[in-house]
């Protein structure tokens, strides 16, 4: 501890017999827990020399002076000039800084704005302007310039001082000294010298890298890695290794935790989740082969097979698809096949028998419902059994009475869907250079052509489109895209003749994607400036959407979103069929019911537009115009109508008129409704808590194992069932239809608004904030401010408790809830009528200060007060006019409920 003092004591001080005294203070300051702050210039040189710090007279007297202007000024145009030019006066302006910066109070701890790193970045701009300056610098002062900021932690105190101070030449001098900065936990300030001087070779895995992801330092890991390029694969092998699921990632990691003795440990990193993140992070990062990741390929392969079932279970894929996108899967091992039979055995026994006989698995390999099953039933001769396993589709055949049960019934009846209005003569399948040619000589004759594609899922994003539908009114051409005799040279006549002409107007639903995916995947050439001859029909819809005189011929409150099959259903009557969407388009041949798909879903662009176009003329609106403005607009959505001074004035009287019959609709005396119930789906976990908020009854489902549960209330309670996306088609085949609503993806408050329109609901004032928004609970205690002090903290405050019902505020009884009291046992318990623990530490204590009365759910014991849970101020605008009515019978604006 020789020549360290504590702060404030100089060394003047001190003759050469204070040693024992100097020890006795340290000692002291240590009892005391005093920071000791080392003296930055011992052993800061070469072979732990001293630096000298010490100024000469005259700098002394003129730095103290500049000390006292800075902590007044701080950093100024004048205070910078002044430093560099006493730094210009010095011979050796480099050593002159290294001596002030350690005259400087907190240089060893540099702050932003600090004096000491002021005189550093001083002297660094100083010579980015005088590279001369750094002529007579030896390596002793840049070893102490490395010495003194080598763990500031500030990266660009670290770049400009490299370059000062050229500690490249020093380079051999310094990988000793990075290897101090691990010894003692500076791992992220061993990155970044290791980095800028290009020395990163000089650590291995789990000397820097894997500690710095431990200390959750990702994006610092990364960069090392960028520079580290020899350590890219063996790190992205290693924490592949630790996905491991016999094992936890920490129980992987347990050895060399305690081997390499890591101290700094973020426990969330060593999480499977985390750890496979960021595994797939680091892949994509450095373009790792996904075979060098089999751990994750695995799990990826794994939870896509669960993925699948579960799509397939909800409705969202038909049955061929399911089972042909699934064995494509689970043949790339054997593990993923006893996976997938035994996820599917928790569902549907039936199934899985399928995919054991599929794939020979031995009676000891399956789970046991399947054994048991096996053991029960007639063995098959084994020319019977290689027919099925031969014809798999034969074999679904057979099961076809036992899955009406099961995931057929969520189909739903094809007539509800759009056919194909085409003769199958009319889909015309390309995978020849004669078949295309005469294709593109069909196609040239056109100016309006709508094209889509298709592409196989696949779990690790390499996805190349298969099949690419090209339709006319007359015909639909589906392009193989995988065919071996379509060339280089088609593909680019395509782009030339079709795609890249200005006098074709190509027609899409969502452009970007499909764009995307073919300039990747296919030599078409595309010309991506040319927007102009490109339509969305998602933009033409919203266009529409802005102009009240626009009705759609099957314009009805349609849910989903803006999807084409909802485009579909208001321009034609009926949805498309979308269980094909999600299949095998790389597999040949194609199902029939793929290519009826692929040729419907470009098919029905055209029909789409020419319903608008018709709808247009009759409004006397040029849909060429419109059509011109949307693809040359970089206005996006938000523009305004050109049209003539007569279809103005018909959309200023439609929207009248509309506005008139939605007045109507919304009259008070009408909406008659406030004792709908609801269950909500669990991805509308906002929506359920902005009905509550509102008073309504709503049910929330939390996972897929409450279905059933949900489904027996909704029928028993006669409830609507709120849900959207492919869970619609599963709850509409077990509950009544007029039970399920299929929601719009759309804001909280937009879906609380569509709601209360759609089903005609009455808000009254007693109804608002009369429910738990968490448990759906009306049953409340209520509770004064001092009795929430006495069963948070143990004592009364000076407001006395209230206990009869006639000194309630008329307010609390005026609401649609069962009230109760606080009792003396409910205080002494600090538990509700129902047993459950009131939640009074969740109270803040400014909250006890500003309120006076708390309602505490007798359900879950969460305290609420007024303004706990507020209304969006779009639905309380909604719901003002229609609120309550005052005592003299007139309509109060309902203000005082949204508090």
């Amino acid at each position: 501890m020789k020549g360290v003092l504590p702060a404030g004591w100089d060394d003047e001080d001190l003759t050469d017999d204070d040693d024992y005294y100097v020890d006795s203070l340290v000692r002291t300051a240590k009892n005391l827990k005093i920071t000791v702050v080392p003296d930055i210039t011992t052993g800061a040189g070469l072979d732990g020399q001293n630096f000298d710090g010490e100024l000469n007279e005259e700098v002394r007297v003129w730095f103290k002076q500049f000390k006292e202007r800075y902590n007044r000024y701080k950093q100024t145009p004048t205070t910078k000039q002044q430093m560099k030019a006493l730094l210009m006066r010095d011979p050796q302006p480099l050593i002159l800084a290294l001596k002030l910066f350690a005259s400087c109070p907190g240089c060893t701890y540099l702050k932003n704005k600090s004096l000491a790193l002021f005189i550093l970045e001083s002297v660094c701009e100083l010579y980015n302007q005088y590279p001369g300056i750094a002529s007579n610098c030896d390596h002793n002062t840049r070893m102490v310039a490395f010495n003194f900021i080598k763990t500031c932690g500030i990266l660009r105190l670290y770049k400009a001082v490299i370059e000062t101070y050229e500690l490249h030449k020093i380079t051999e001098l310094l990988k000793p000294k990075l290897r101090e900065l691990l010894t003692t936990g500076h791992f992220k300030d061993a990155a970044y010298w290791s980095t800028l001087l290009n020395v990163t070779h000089i650590f291995g895995l789990f000397d820097l890298v894997f500690p710095l992801i431990l200390q959750d330092r990702i994006s610092l890991a990364e960069e090392f890695l960028m520079n580290a390029k020899h350590q890219q694969l063996p790190t992205v092998q290693f924490l592949d290794s630790l996905l491991d699921k016999k094992k936890t990632v920490y129980e992987h990691c347990d050895e060399i935790l305690t081997k390499y003795n890591y101290t700094d440990i973020k426990q969330n990193i060593l999480l499977y989740r985390p750890m496979s993140k960021l595994v797939t992070r680091l892949s994509k990062k450095f373009n790792i082969d996904i075979k060098y990741t089999p751990k994750l390929r695995y799990s990826k392969s794994s939870s896509y097979l669960h993925y699948l079932y579960r799509k397939y279970q909800e409705g969202g894929m038909s049955f061929d698809s399911w089972r042909e996108l699934a064995r494509d899967e689970a043949n790339k091992s054997k593990s993923l096949q006893l996976d997938l039979i035994t996820k599917i055995t928790q569902y549907d026994i039936n199934e899985a028998m399928f995919w054991v006989q599929l794939y020979n698995v031995p009676i000891g390999d399956c789970p046991l419902p399947i054994q048991m099953k096996m053991q029960n039933l007639p063995m098959d001769t084994g020319d019977e059994k290689q027919n099925l396993i031969d014809d798999w589709e034969d074999y679904s055949a057979l099961q076809e009475n036992e899955k009406i049960e099961g995931a057929s019934c969520l189909a739903v009846d094809k007539e509800e869907y759009l056919g194909l209005q085409l003769s199958l003569d009319c889909v015309i399948l390309i995978d020849s250079k004669s078949k295309f040619l005469e294709m593109l000589k069909y196609l040239e004759q056109y100016v309006l052509i709508a094209f889509d594609s298709e592409w196989k899922p696949s779990v690790c994003n390499d996805n190349i489109v298969s099949i690419l539908q090209l339709s006319t009114a007359e015909k639909v051409f589906l392009v193989d895209c995988l065919s071996a005799q379509l060339d280089d040279r088609l593909w680019k006549l395509l782009g030339s003749k079709i795609f890249n002409n200005l006098e074709i107007l190509k027609v899409g639903f969502s452009l970007d994607q499909d764009i995307r995916m073919l300039h990747k995947t296919l030599p078409l050439q595309l010309n991506l400036q040319a927007t102009s001859c490109y339509l969305d029909m998602r933009d033409l819809w919203h266009r529409l959407k802005h102009m009240p005189i626009i009705k759609f011929p099957y314009d009805q409150q349609t849910l989903g979103g803006e999807s084409l099959s909802v485009l579909t259903e208001l321009c034609l009557g009926k949805k498309l069929d979308k269980s094909n969407q999600f299949s095998n388009w790389a597999n040949r041949p194609l199902r029939r019911d793929q290519l009826i798909y692929a040729a419907l879903d470009a098919h029905c662009l055209i029909l789409i537009y020419q319903v608008i176009a018709e709808l247009l003329l009759r409004l006397n609106i040029d849909i060429d115009t419109m059509v011109e403005e949307i693809t040359t607009s970089k206005s996006g959505y938000l523009f305004r109508i050109k049209s003539t001074a007569h279809s103005n004035e018909i959309c200023k009287e439609q929207y009248r008129k509309n506005s008139n019959e939605l007045d109507k609709v919304l009259d008070f005396k009408y909406l008659r409704n406030s004792n709908v119930k609801f269950i909500c789906d669990s991805m509308l976990f906002g929506l359920t808590k902005e009905l509550r908020k509102i008073g309504l009854d709503c049910y929330q489902i939390f996972s897929y194992s409450d279905l059933d549960k949900c489904i027996e209330l909704a029928k028993r309670e006669q409830r609507f069932v709120l849900t959207r996306n492919s869970r619609f088609l599963l709850f509409r085949r077990k509950v009544p239809e007029n039970q399920c609503l299929q929601i719009p993806s759309d804001t909280t408050e937009n879906q609380t608004i569509h709601l209360l329109q759609r089903l005609n609901i009455q808000i009254d004032e007693k109804d608002v904030h009369s429910r738990c928004v968490k448990c759906n609970c009306k049953d409340f205690l209520l509770a004064t401010r001092s009795q929430i002090h006495t069963m948070r903290d143990g004592y009364m405050d000076n407001l006395k408790g209230i206990n009869e019902p006639t000194k309630i505020k008329h307010e609390f009884l005026k609401r649609s809830w069962n009230l109760s009291y606080i009792d003396e046992q409910i205080l002494s318990t600090k538990k509700t009528c129902r047993g459950k623990p009131i939640k009074v530490d969740e109270i803040n204590q400014q909250l006890l200060k500003t309120k006076e009365f708390f309602y505490i759910c007798n359900n879950c014991g969460v305290c609420l007060y007024d303004g706990a849970y507020l209304i969006h101020p779009k639905v309380a605008s909604y719901l003002k006019p229609y609120a309550c009515e005052d005592g003299n019978g007139g309509v109060c604006n309902g203000s005082h409920i949204f508090k």
